[in-house]
């Protein structure tokens, strides 16, 4: 059974357009067959069919947008799985109804939806107008299947509505909900709509349909909701794929009553995505303080935008729009010097970085380039902690681990102070939790407490306590997350790997006792047999385990860069200017061709590195 709220509405020459594109049969022309397509509207939060209903008919989206859920009764107090979303122009419930099964999922409505209904009959009088329509289905049912088998299948979408709610009703709010929206309508496939009607006055059918239409002529709308819980603001975050609620970070962080107003009157059923904009100061002054919004709010995401930073302001219309460039670096002890060579590359071929994400000395770097430093500076403090300050040198008694770690710690907490949630570009880093055997993906927290975690190389680097239990470096896990980046709210994934490609041969058939070893290095023996030390060893025995992982994410990624760096120990601090040169002259040649393939083009606000 289908709740029919708001009333069934008609079909507009666009739906029928895109249902004659779907169907291959022009609708316009045969008003006699416009009785087989009946419409249905969803309301926000209602379901179209759920799991093991029979399988009677298949539907297309006109507008709106749509959720596939799959029970999982097998595993107790386990959530549903999202199998992905469906877009307008696509169908639902083909496979029930070329099978005659029950639903193999329940499809939900993310927001108000409206689609056209076809059932067996229908389809088969369709079909005689269009004999390859069956075949049409039977494809589109196999794209599915595909799509649902991959990791990023589900939520990739970029939102076609987005909601602008102010949070407060400030100049400065409304000042940057003017520049967003001038932004994400700058290439003018996006229309902005505003409320012209009185305050209390609800949105009529009419209007909603013909605020439907809009959709169909442009690729974003934007609503621009009031500050309060009006119905103009109720009906924007009915129809919007994702809220943006905007505030002053200076601003109280606690939830606005008409925000509990909103939710209790059920406006968060729709399912709609929730990411929070907040307005930091201008200056040098390092953000602080996002926590407390977080904690009150669910959302999916969060972006800074600093008063006087034009890129800021880019980078969260990039995201909004559904291109942004997501940069994952990967594991390699000190071979991750190489990243810092990469980061040289795109500032100077002008390629923002958007979101950033990574795993051991990958998270470490990663950090410095979510601070948004400068190459130089990130550069200059990861040569004075690596090369002057030694981490890599403070031995202790191995009862847990060859190195003590504290000065690493200290390193990090002196130069990556503040927290995650605080960085101007998003940032998330990999751990291992000890205890689970799963993986911890951090986005929020202290951060040199945080990336101390990640880096923990079992062996070398004790354990860090993470959330009362012991969690060790990500790249037991997870060495290369790109599986993780492609959650997040990104257009393509660059990839750096610096895993061994290096095929070593030994000349020697047995390996040489620990004592023949040592009188080899006091004897200053000129036949020298070269054996890993034991810190070499557990890094490689690490590496090992997730080679084959590792190749698989990188071939998931939409660029991935291998510098050659097998040729550097990946111990040797005193190489550092070598492994930061080999990582940008290997990004400075792949990364222009990729980007003309891509289309990119450098923005308006980059400024390349001197």
């Amino acid at each position: 059974m289908i709740a029919v709220d708001p009333p069934q509405p008609p079909l507009d020459a666009g739906a029928l357009e895109l249902l004659g594109q779907y169907f291959g049969i022009g609708f316009a022309e045969k008003p006699e067959l416009w009785s087989l397509l009946q419409p249905v509207a969803l309301a926000g939060g209602q379901w179209l069919f759920r799991q093991d209903d029979p399988g009677d008919a298949l539907y297309l989206l006109v507008r709106g947008r749509l959720r596939a859920w799959r029970d999982l009764p097998s595993e107790p107090g386990a959530e549903d799985l999202l199998l992905g979303e469906i877009a307008p122009g696509e169908c639902v419930g083909e496979a029930g109804l070329l099978t005659g099964q029950p639903r193999s999922a329940g499809v939900r409505a993310i927001r108000d939806s409206v689609l056209v209904r076809v059932d067996r009959c229908a389809l088969e009088l369709l079909a005689n107008h269009n004999p390859a329509l069956v075949m049409k289905l039977a494809a589109s049912v196999a794209e599915r299947l595909r799509r649902n088998m991959q990791a990023d299948a589900a939520g990739k979408r970029p939102p076609r509505t987005i909601a602008l709610l102010p949070l407060d009703d400030s100049s400065a709010v409304h000042e940057l909900c003017n520049r967003l929206a001038a932004a994400l309508g700058a290439p003018g496939d996006a229309i902005e709509l505003r409320r012209t009607l009185g305050i209390d006055q609800p949105v009529d059918a009419h209007l909603a349909h013909w605020i439907g239409q809009l959709e169909t002529r442009h690729a974003q709308v934007l609503f621009r909701c009031d500050p309060g819980a009006t119905p103009w603001s109720s009906f924007c975050l009915r129809q919007a794929d994702l809220v943006l609620r905007v505030a002053e970070a200076s601003a109280e962080p606690s939830p606005r009553d008409w925000e509990r107003t909103l939710a209790e009157a059920g406006d968060r059923s729709s399912g709609s995505n929730h990411a929070l904009l907040l307005l930091q100061p201008g200056g040098d002054a390092p953000i602080t303080g996002t926590l407390p919004w977080l904690e009150s709010r669910d959302v999916a995401f969060h972006l800074h935008v600093r008063a006087d930073n034009a890129a800021d302001l880019a980078r969260a219309a990039r995201i909004l729009s559904g291109k942004a460039t997501g940069l994952v670096l990967g594991a390699g002890a000190v071979r991750g010097f190489a990243h810092l060579g990469v980061y040289r590359a795109m500032r100077e071929a002008g390629l923002p970085l958007d979101w950033v994400g990574g795993s051991s000395i990958g998270s470490i770097m990663g950090a410095a380039m979510a601070q948004d430093w400068t190459v130089e500076h990130a550069i200059a403090v990861a040569r004075d902690s690596f090369v002057a300050g030694r981490p890599f040198s403070d031995y202790t008694l191995p009862l847990v681990s060859l190195l003590s770690g504290g000065r690493m710690r200290r390193l990090l907490r002196t130069h990556l102070p503040g927290n995650i949630e605080d960085m101007p570009i998003p940032f998330f880093c990999m751990s291992s939790n000890l205890s689970t055997g799963m993986s911890n993906v951090h986005t929020r927290g202290s951060t040199w407490k945080v990336l101390s975690a990640s880096a923990a190389l079992p062996g070398v680097m004790p354990p860090a306590v993470y959330n009362g239990q012991l969690a060790i470096d990500g790249s037991v896990l997870n060495s290369l997350p790109v599986d993780v980046m492609q959650a997040m709210p990104v257009a393509r994934v660059i990839a750096v790997d610096l895993g061994s490609r290096k095929d070593h041969r030994i000349d020697y058939k047995h390996l040489p006792s620990a004592w023949a070893l040592l009188w080899q290095r006091l004897s200053r023996s000129r036949r020298k047999v070269r054996v890993p030390g034991l810190a070499t060893l557990i890094l490689k025995a690490t590496e090992i385990g997730t080679v084959a992982r590792v190749r698989e994410l990188g071939a998931r990624a939409d660029l991935t860069l291998a510098p050659p760096v097998n040729q550097f120990n990946i111990l040797d601090v005193t190489r550092f200017n070598d492994i930061v040169e080999t990582g940008y002259l290997h990004a400075r040649d792949a990364l222009p061709g990729w980007m003309e393939r891509e289309g990119l083009s450098p923005p308006a606000e980059a400024v390349p590195s001197p």
